[in-house]
């Protein structure tokens, strides 16, 4: 992902700019614009001291994004009337607000985040009224140096061009704060304006997300606005077909295309019963993670991608599908945790201490999922990751009394059980029924488990 797949996410609205936002799908497709409140309800006044009244409803507001065809950026525009509760949803106090518009395929790619990565890039992103002209030219980002504290309602940055002033930055209230991140964008915040109007110094305030959460509460919107989760947390149906891609050299492919059909179909069952990432994260709570600097990865691909998967071969071995109260009592036995790292070995100390093993018993299985598979799929058994941190420091650990997880549980990545039991005996599998494939499979896990 590059930053033109930014400005695509990026657009213009009426005096200011915008975020396209695509949250959970509920039947009635449609996709949200997160902006400015100020760009239709400023309170300015006029020469005669008088307040500008607010945009009223049934006013038609220009909105247009920009898309690349053969080489040529070209202005497509978004229509939109402005209708109070309807199409438009602003904050009661913060500069912000959510427009409704019609479904936009393809912007599924963007999650909502509460605080910024520690060393990671933002930008800022939107039209300045400067660059107004040529299509493709109009939009910028400005890249971001550092956070400061907060303001009323808002947050403080620093850009890194620390002689930006009024006229650079004005024309983006409401373009967004992003990061780049694993072929996804995270948004922090929208721009609200600057923090002064006459010695900016490239000093900005944003609103950050939770007040977009805020709005979504009112209960006059609630049955109006859904969750600010991308689709794939309302639905497993979003991931199918990137599960289980069971990456192998070219002259193995075709032998792998049939097996990876299987899971996927398998898959299905999971994807069909009353399972569903949401539905996970209400469940488990902080018994997905403790460390809030990985709160970000609950909206990313990465986990959900694990626990399809993870969910899969547990159907596999049970044959059966696993309802939402079977999974809370597995749950207690064999537990999936996510590493938001690409090497779960380097940090096997740091990581693995920073979890919450309430509830499991001496011998349960920890299974391990991290963004990228080892080069290795590692299996560790219980005691023996003491040998590959001597010394670790307990205080993150949250377990039952007496149980030091280290010592009493088992570590295995999850590509353990596709490396050795999918991808290295895929040659026993060939031209096997998907029934007869399972029930090999089945005694393949059963053995890793047992």
């Amino acid at each position: 992902m590059t930053l033109d797949e930014l400005k695509l996410y990026t657009v213009r609205v009426n005096n200011g700019s915008g975020s396209l936002f695509q949250p959970i799908l509920n039947g009635d497709e449609f996709t949200y614009i997160l902006t400015a409140k100020h760009l239709f309800e400023n309170g300015m006044r006029d020469e005669n001291d008088e307040i500008i009244p607010p945009i009223s409803d049934g006013t038609k507001i220009s909105i247009f994004r920009q898309v690349n065809g053969d080489g040529q950026w070209q202005k497509i525009p978004i229509p939109f009337t402005l209708t109070r509760g309807v199409t438009y949803f602003p904050h009661l106090v913060a500069d912000a607000a959510i427009l409704k518009i019609d479904f936009l395929p393809g912007f599924d790619q963007i999650v909502s985040i509460d605080l910024p990565r520690i060393n990671a890039l933002y930008y800022l992103n939107g039209f300045p009224n400067q660059f107004e002209g040529q299509a493709g030219e109009e939009y910028t980002t400005y890249s971001i140096k550092e956070f400061e504290a907060s303001g009323d309602h808002s947050q403080n940055a620093q850009l890194t061009n620390n002689v930006l002033n009024k006229l650079q930055v004005e024309g983006m209230s409401g373009g967004g704060i992003l990061e780049l991140k694993d072929g996804q964008i995270c948004i922090l915040g929208i721009q609200s304006r600057i923090k002064h109007p006459q010695f900016a110094n490239g000093k900005i305030c944003f609103v950050p997300m939770k007040y977009f959460s805020e709005i979504i509460q009112y209960e006059e919107y609630k049955t109006f606005l859904t969750v600010l989760h991308p689709p794939f947390v309302g639905k497993f149906d979003f991931l199918k077909d990137e599960a289980f891609a069971l990456k192998v050299d070219a002259w193995d492919e075709n032998a792998m295309l049939s097996l990876r059909t299987h899971l996927r179909n398998k898959a299905l069952t999971v994807i069909q019963s009353d399972v569903t990432p949401i539905g996970i994260k209400k469940l488990f709570k902080n018994r997905l993670l403790i460390d809030e600097n990985e709160a970000y990865c609950l909206d990313t691909k990465n986990i959900w991608i694990a626990w399809l998967e993870f969910l899969t071969i547990m159907n596999i071995v049970k044959e059966d599908s696993l309802t939402i109260q079977q999974l809370n009592e597995t749950f207690d036995s064999i537990r999936l945790k996510y590493l938001d790292t690409n090497d779960w070995t380097d940090f096997v100390p740091d990581k693995l201490s920073k979890s919450d093993y309430l509830g499991l018993q001496p011998d349960s299985t920890v299974i391990v999922s991290t963004r990228t598979a080892p080069e290795r799929p590692f299996i560790i058994p219980k005691g023996k990751i003491v040998d590959i941190a001597r010394v670790y420091d307990k205080s993150g650990f949250r377990t039952d009394k007496g149980i030091d997880p280290f010592t009493s549980f088992n570590f295995v990545h999850l590509d353990y059980f596709k490396k050795k039991c999918i991808i290295d005996k895929m040659a026993a599998y060939q031209n096997l029924s998907e029934q007869e494939f399972l029930a090999l499979l089945k005694n393949e896990y059963n053995e890793l488990f047992n």
